[in-house]
């Protein structure tokens, strides 16, 4: 389960700007953000693939919410609701060798990417035609590789705010208009 480190925090602020009806969380972890989500939205939903992070975050982080529902379920696919915002703070590390994680709540794949484009992939089906998908991402996985992915499905990126730290820098960006609702996928 990924605790609340410095990527979580700068989710953090830049949520306290979004409100709405509808949200999801993808990968909720310790449920931290998926709390800050249901003090903006009307009804909240959390997912996470690690049943532990679920009942953790039920019985601690998120006990006082009750306009929540937490899935234990493979990123969204359990889901066939549209939502305003879906959210996520991604595993971005990239590993030596693709898909052997050490710590699978930090390593997203080889380019560090391919668990984010899986996510995004998922959330293209469940975001309403309005709605804004926010992810963070590292200098330290391929971005370029990233962007052009993102570019292909949707029509506004934007940049909310980036964190230089010691050896990378973190970012927020906020992916709206999709070009095409069919499911796209990417062979990774």
């Amino acid at each position: 389960m990924y605790k609340p480190a410095e990527d979580t925090f700068l989710m953090e602020d830049v949520l306290k700007d979004y409100h709405g009806n509808f949200a999801l969380e993808i990968g909720i972890g310790s449920g931290y953000l998926t709390q800050r989500l249901c003090s903006n939205y009307a009804f909240v939903i959390g997912t996470d693939l690690n049943f532990e992070s679920i009942v953790y975050a039920k019985n601690n982080t998120l006990i006082a919410n009750s306009n929540k529902l937490l899935i234990c379920t493979d990123l969204g696919s359990a889901l066939n609701f549209k939502f305003d915002l879906i959210v996520s703070n991604p595993p971005y590390l990239p590993t030596d060798t693709e898909w052997d994680f050490k710590d699978n709540a930090v390593y997203g794949g080889k380019e560090g990417i391919e668990l984010t484009f899986r996510i995004i992939n998922s959330a293209l089906s469940l975001l309403h035609d309005n709605g804004k998908i926010l992810l963070l991402r590292s200098s330290l996985s391929n971005i370029e590789q990233m962007d052009n992915f993102i570019d292909k499905l949707f029509f506004k990126k934007r940049v909310l705010v980036r964190k230089n730290l010691f050896f990378e820098f973190l970012e927020i960006i906020e992916l709206s208009g999709v070009r095409n609702t069919a499911y796209h996928e990417y062979g990774v």
